[in-house]
């Protein structure tokens, strides 16, 4: 893993769960949508090794026709809505709900979809990191704020990912803004554990 400002360059080769990422965004890339890939799929992209079987992926707030549109491209490339049909797509996301795609057929592994919910989701989309991997070019949430929820969480596996994520990205991280992070989520004890 190589970090340049606000990059990172991960070698390795994309797992299948990788290739999926990869082709989802790389649809929403393509309808112009504005996401950031969050939670426990950062730890696994930074090669955290633990099973998965959804990548969470916060979306920018978009119209019907842009739903459309999104919904056209996904079935293009062979995915269907494996909880609710694509073409409730729209509807499911304005009412707060996730979306998840997969490949036709497939249930897992699978892309939930979700539009933001709060201040943090709409801060992981306006403050992404650019991971780079085997040439394909993924955004991806503050790795402060993601430590931070994931200690918030406060599940084993949820700890473990943050801990993960803590030690691989440690030098490169903005410690007083993922202690402001910490502070806000009232996770400083864990925080602690942690360092």
């Amino acid at each position: 893993m190589e970090f340049t400002g606000d990059e990172v360059v991960i070698e390795k080769e994309p797992s299948e769960l990788d290739a999926l990422v990869i082709d989802v965004t790389g649809v929403l890339d393509d309808v112009d949508i504005e996401y950031a890939v969050v939670s426990g799929y950062v730890a696994v992209l930074f090669g955290r090794a633990r099973a998965t079987e959804d990548i969470d992926v916060l979306v920018e707030t978009f119209d019907r026709a842009t739903a459309g549109r999104l919904t056209e491209r996904l079935r293009d490339g062979g995915y269907w809505g494996s909880a609710m049909p694509l073409d409730d797509l729209h509807g499911t996301l304005s009412d707060g709900l996730p979306i998840r795609v997969a490949k036709e057929g497939d249930v897992v592994p699978n892309v939930e979809l979700k539009f933001p919910s709060d201040e943090y989701d709409r801060r992981s989309l306006t403050k992404t990191l650019t991971v780079w991997l085997a040439g394909n070019e993924l955004q991806i949430g503050s790795l402060e704020l993601q430590i931070a929820y994931k200690l918030g969480i406060g599940t084993p596996k949820d700890f473990e990912d943050a801990l993960y994520l803590y030690e691989v990205t440690e030098p490169t991280l903005n410690i007083d803004r993922l202690e402001a992070f910490v502070e806000r989520f009232s996770v400083e004890d864990k925080y602690g554990r942690l360092e």
